[in-house]
């Protein structure tokens, strides 16, 4: 338990870093290009993201779970990721071509020039995240802590240089994105050739086989995860104005950071769990208490002050976003607590379960929106989305409960374990440079 309060300290202060980075990259986004500039740059990452997720197959968790279960070395990690990234890459760029060759809507917002941009970051985005994912499989949480604030950090300057400094609008965007994903790629292969003696070493077919259909069984629930939190986005980029789109990306983008608590818990806990023969139930059950208490803590703060750091991080002209963080807070405290189901599920090989859940969710989210986006606009499409995190979590924490054997009154009841373990680990997050440089001495 020791090791894995170390473990969320040094990660989880990284991510607050990284989201006060992150605001920040966010804030010069809106106040350079506005409601509608923002809309153009989310609609290019929206069509970028949906085309590497349905082409992308076999590279993240596929990745960190056969490292860390050490059905793969390291070097074969990197490899496969590097092979997977590649082909599906390809596919999603000629995809993405053929697409903008047909009359849909969306297209008109943006240029011709940034679409292709945003095809140009597939494969660099794909790989850096992957990769630097790859630290956490070894448990290596002081190297990805520091990939993870350079790679923010880098981001953030070069958002500054091109949007900012250059006046390069939203191709000054996506092009600091492909910047970023250059310079973490460069630093993490390098740490991976120096430190861990990665080395070239002929595929295995089988093992591409393996993680692959791996990954196949994942698939729909990344895929459906990750359209979840876009699905109103894609909505909306068809039928609402780029400054509508500008407001809702806006809104969905800063509740959503919340998220990070969660992903921090998730990131540590999938190579223990895969590690163990039983899953360590009772540590994702106390993980997933802290997740609920910790981001309870962090979403209170964000509706309070809500209209101040809208008015001051994005501009007045973000105003109307108050509104619908505030719709969406809900449903994401409720994500928040059980996401961390999500890794006992995949380390306990049942990502199926993931996909299940993910698909009611967006099935619910899909159909509020239908019913309610004519009627309220983009408050419609916000409590469509709160509703999704609500049905997708039903079925997570269900489904724990069955595999687990622990009831509910087990799993949501804190104990005085909880709150010292709380608040180790904020002590732990105080002490971040200390841990994050004497866990790579």
């Amino acid at each position: 338990m020791s090791s894995g309060i170390r473990d969320f300290g040094v990660t989880f202060s990284s991510k607050i870093f990284i989201l006060f980075i992150s605001i920040g990259t966010q804030s010069c986004l809106a106040w350079v290009l506005g409601p509608g500039g923002r809309g153009s740059y989310a609609v290019c990452i929206l069509f970028m993201t949906l085309l590497s997720l349905v082409f992308v197959i076999g590279c993240d968790y596929a990745g960190i779970y056969y490292v860390a279960s050490k059905k793969i070395s390291i070097s074969e990690g990197v490899i496969y990721t590097f092979i997977f990234c590649g082909i599906g890459s390809l596919l999603a760029i000629t995809a993405g071509l053929i697409i903008m060759q047909l009359p849909f809507s969306f297209l008109s917002k943006a240029t011709s020039a940034e679409f292709h941009l945003s095809f140009v970051l597939i494969p660099i985005s794909v790989f850096s995240q992957t990769v630097v994912q790859l630290f956490t499989a070894m448990r290596q949480f002081g190297w990805f802590s520091i990939l993870t604030i350079v790679s923010g950090l880098s981001q953030f300057l070069a958002t500054l240089a091109f949007v900012l400094v250059f006046k390069c609008g939203v191709k000054g965007a996506l092009f600091a994105n492909i910047v970023a994903g250059i310079i973490i790629i460069i630093i993490s292969l390098t740490i991976l050739n120096l430190k861990f003696q990665t080395r070239w070493m002929i595929p295995s077919l089988q093992n591409l086989i393996e993680m692959f259909f791996y990954d196949v069984r994942h698939y729909v629930g990344k895929l459906s995860s990750q359209i979840n939190f876009q699905v109103g986005t894609i909505i909306l980029a068809i039928f609402a104005t780029q400054e509508e789109i500008g407001l809702f990306a806006v809104a969905i983008t800063l509740v959503t950071r919340i998220t990070m608590i969660p992903d921090v818990l998730g990131t540590i806990l999938l190579p223990k769990v895969a590690a163990d023969k039983v899953g360590r139930k009772e540590l994702i059950a106390q993980s997933a208490r802290l997740s609920g208490i910790i981001s309870g803590v962090a979403l209170l703060i964000l509706v309070i002050f809500t209209r101040p750091i809208i008015f001051v991080l994005f501009s007045p002209a973000f105003l109307p976003t108050i509104s619908l963080i505030r719709i969406m807070a809900i449903g994401i405290l409720v994500r928040c607590a059980f996401k961390v189901f999500v890794p006992f599920l995949l380390g306990t090989n049942r990502p199926g379960i993931v996909s299940i859940a993910t698909v009611f969710g967006i099935a619910v989210n899909l159909v509020l929106l239908w019913i309610l986006f004519p009627i309220l606009g983009i408050t419609g499409a916000s409590i469509a989305v709160a509703a999704s995190f609500f049905a997708m979590s039903t079925i997570l924490l269900v489904s724990f409960i069955r595999i687990s054997s622990l009831g509910l009154f087990e799993i949501l009841h804190f104990r005085c374990s909880d709150w010292s373990a709380f608040g180790e680990a904020m002590r732990q997050a105080r002490r971040k440079f200390s841990f994050v440089s004497s866990s790579n001495s």
